[in-house]
This record gives C-alpha cells, structure tokens and sequence, in this order.
C-alpha cells in the first residue's frame, strides 16, 4: 500500500516533538527537570511528548517557558 500523505495536525505534532527535544537537547535538560517545572509526574511529561496534542494550553505555556522556545518556536507550536 502506498503511504499516506501527513495530515497538517500530525506535521504540527511532529515539529513540536522535535523543538521539545532540540531545545532539552541545547540546555541540558532532563524529562525529570521538565516534569517538576511542569508540576507533574516525569512519566505524565514522557507520555505528553510522545503525544503532543495532550497538552492544554497552560501546560503548553509552561514548556514553552521551562525549554526556553523562541517566539517563532512558540507560535508555530501553539
């Protein structure tokens, strides 16, 4: 079967997996440091990250602060 095409929501939730990693990546940070940043549990961040669209918007807002986004960053993610 051919493959197909990505929906715009999973392009969104990949680009959003990827500027999550590359910025703990840039500074340093663990799925634990995050997780105490975002008031939850490390294994709750873990399974948010794997399935970005699970996050609300407050905890959105949290990471993008914790991980030090950018300002293009945040927007294309939120």
């Amino acid at each position: 079967m051919p493959k197909l095409k990505e929906t715009e929501s999973q392009q969104k939730d990949r680009l959003t997996r990827a500027y999550i990693a590359k910025n703990m990546e840039l500074y340093g940070l663990s799925d634990e440091q995050v997780a105490i940043k975002l008031r939850c549990t490390k294994r709750t961040f873990q399974n948010k990250k794997k399935r970005p669209e699970t996050f609300t918007l407050g905890e959105l807002r949290k990471l993008c602060a914790a991980i030090k986004l950018s300002g293009e960053e945040k927007g294309l993610i939120i």
